[in-house]
């Protein structure tokens, strides 16, 4: 990734000058982007190890749900979201697809994408309306913004090894719809385990992995959210940055694609 974050730099800068945008209300995301092309980020807490760094804001693995009063309301809608990720083939649909096999060293992780870097996946929007409601009342949700939102499905007896997310400008969320027993996860130095209905709010660039023990799958319904602590117009500015870098990893990917034919 890191020849994308170097031809950053120019991209923000030319969203700035389009925009109008006075340099100094996006300050700290200017000096992320230009840290994190230059590997110059400061030391982090243990364990918190994004590759697009934001200075400034509120670093901790572990998030208290009282910071965020929509949870309730999401864990609400359990029993429709579950109804819809079986409906639109749960753990053995045709549009699941496999997570990094480099991250799992032991059993099956995959994915029924809604979003993936922002990029829509309409088939299964339109099979998970009430889904799609329950996160359109989440402030701050970015999956048309460049984040992540799927089903996240973890197969019996598989491990998910230590890794770390992308930039510590978001926050993830957990909604635990199908949960056997058995099913952890670690994000820094503390391991929480999923609870059907229940939802917790996470950092993951801070270092994480993840245990599905028990004898049948495990799913979460999981997405991103921009950090609190971001302004609008910083949230305007990396939601245009993680557009640029979906498109440049895109152009990367094919390039390499083409020079191995």
């Amino acid at each position: 990734m890191q020849p994308l974050i170097e031809k950053s730099s120019e991209y923000l800068r030319q969203w700035i000058e389009r925009n109008g945008v006075d340099r100094r209300e996006v300050a700290r995301v200017v000096e992320g982007v230009d840290v994190s092309a230059r590997r110059e980020v400061p030391a982090l807490p243990d364990g918190q190890e994004p590759e697009i760094f934001i200075p400034g804001l509120t670093a901790s693995a572990w998030w208290d749900s009282g910071r965020f009063p929509w949870l309730a309301e999401l864990e609400a809608s359990t029993a429709d979201i579950t109804r819809e990720f079986l409906a639109a083939g749960g753990f053995g649909g045709g549009g699941v697809v496999s997570q990094p096999s480099e991250l799992t060293d032991q059993g099956r992780w995959t994915a029924l994408y809604l979003y993936c870097i922002g990029k829509a996946y309409s088939r299964n929007l339109d099979l998970c309306p009430a889904t799609t409601r329950a996160l359109g009342a989440v402030p701050g949700v970015t999956a048309a913004d460049g984040g992540m939102c799927y089903f996240s499905i973890m197969e019996p007896r598989t491990h998910v090894s230590a890794h770390t997310g992308y930039t510590n400008a978001h926050l993830r969320c957990h909604l635990g719809l199908v949960v056997p027993g058995e099913c952890r996860l670690r994000v820094g130095g503390e391991v929480r385990e999923w609870e059907q209905g229940k939802a917790f709010v996470f950092d993951d660039s801070f270092e994480h992995e993840a245990w599905n023990d028990a004898e049948s799958g495990r799913a979460v319904l999981l997405f991103d959210l921009w950090h609190p602590d971001l302004t609008d117009v910083e949230v305007r500015a990396l939601a245009h940055m993680m557009g640029v870098w979906r498109k440049l990893l895109a152009r990367s990917f094919w390039s390499a694609e083409m020079a191995r034919s």
